[in-house]
C-alpha cells in the first residue's frame, strides 16, 4: 500500500467523524480529529499561535489575522504548514481543518465529503448530544455556519463545494459502516489499497 492521505469534510451530524474512525481502524492508519490534533499541538511551543485553527474556532473578522501577527501573509500559512508537517509522508486520516484545501495539489490525497439530510442529522445530534430535536436543529445551523465561515476565512472558498472533493457520500442513507466500505472500495479502485 502506498502512502496517502484521506481528508474528510463533514456536515455536523452526518457521522463524518465516525466514518473517519472506522476507516482508520480498517486501514490501520493514524486518525487526526479535533481532540487528537489539539493534543499534539499543545506539545508545541507555538500552540497559542495556531490554537484557534486546531480548535476550528469560528472566525469572521480581519482582527483575528492582525491579532495573530499574520500581517499580509496568507492567514492559513502557519497552521497549514503545521498540518502538512503532522501528516508528513505517512498515510493518515484528517478530519476537517480545511484538509481538502491544504492537500488540494497532492495527487495521493483522497478528499471526501460526508453529508446527510437535515432529519438524519437532527436524529444523530439528538442521540449524540442528548438534546431535543429543536435544540439539535439549532446546533446544526450554528456549527455549519461556523464551519462555512472558518473555511471561507482560511481558504477564500466555499465550504462543502462538491468540486473540491473526490467523493461525496450521504451517510444518512448508507450509515457510517457502509460509507466506510464504499470509501474502501473507492481506494481500491484508485489503486491505493489492494483487495484482501
Amino acid at each position: 500500500m502506498e502512502n496517502f492521505r484521506i481528508t474528510i469534510g463533514r456536515q455536523y451530524g452526518s457521522g463524518g467523524r465516525e466514518v473517519g474512525r472506522i476507516l482508520a481502524g480498517k486501514l490501520g492508519i493514524p486518525f487526526y480529529g479535533k481532540e487528537e490534533l489539539i493534543e499534539i499541538a499543545r506539545k508545541q511551543p507555538d500552540y497559542e499561535e495556531v490554537r484557534a485553527f486546531y480548535e476550528e474556532q469560528p472566525v469572521n473578522s480581519l482582527l483575528y489575522a492582525i491579532a495573530m501577527g499574520e500581517g499580509e501573509r496568507r492567514t492559513g500559512e502557519v497552521p497549514f504548514e503545521r498540518i502538512r508537517r503532522l501528516c508528513g509522508d505517512r498515510s493518515c486520516i484528517l478530519i476537517g481543518r480545511c484538509g481538502s484545501y491544504i492537500f488540494r495539489e497532492d495527487p495521493s490525497c483522497v478528499k471526501i465529503f460526508i453529508y446527510a439530510d437535515i432529519d438524519k442529522k437532527i436524529q444523530w445530534i439528538e442521540k449524540q448530544e442528548h438534546v431535543s430535536a429543536r435544540r439539535a436543529k439549532m446546533l446544526i445551523e450554528k456549527v455549519e455556519e461556523e464551519r462555512a465561515q472558518f473555511h471561507k476565512f482560511y481558504t477564500g472558498g466555499n465550504w462543502g463545494n462538491v468540486n473540491d472533493y473526490d467523493l461525496c457520500l450521504d451517510a444518512g442513507v448508507t450509515g457510517t459502516e457502509k460509507a466506510a466500505d464504499i470509501i474502501m472500495a473507492y481506494l481500491e479502485n484508485r489503486g491505493l489499497i489492494k483487495h484482501e
